[in-house]
């Protein structure tokens, strides 16, 4: 996403909405992840934090771990649409 600092998806609180910017995560991580619906530029909300973190992306919850979590790169959504 042109323009945007990314942030890793662990920085988020519950509740804040952001978009995927990138991964830094293995090719097999990558495309399970895809296979859940976290493509490109998904919008995803953080359910819960910790170990496993919770997001939900469309209008399925995923459960990832803490360390793949701090390989997803997010972009806030803007100022009135980041509490949901």
């Amino acid at each position: 996403m042109k323009g945007t600092v990314s942030i890793p998806l662990t920085s988020l609180e519950p509740g804040e909405v952001a978009r995927l910017a990138d991964t830094r995560l293995d090719t097999e991580t990558r495309s399970l992840l895809r296979s859940l619906g976290l493509t490109d530029a998904s919008r995803l909300r953080v359910c819960k934090r910790g170990d496993p973190f919770i997001i939900q992306v469309r209008d399925t919850r995923i459960g990832v771990s803490r360390k793949v979590a701090g390989g997803i790169f997010v972009v806030h959504e803007d100022d009135e649409t980041r509490r949901a």
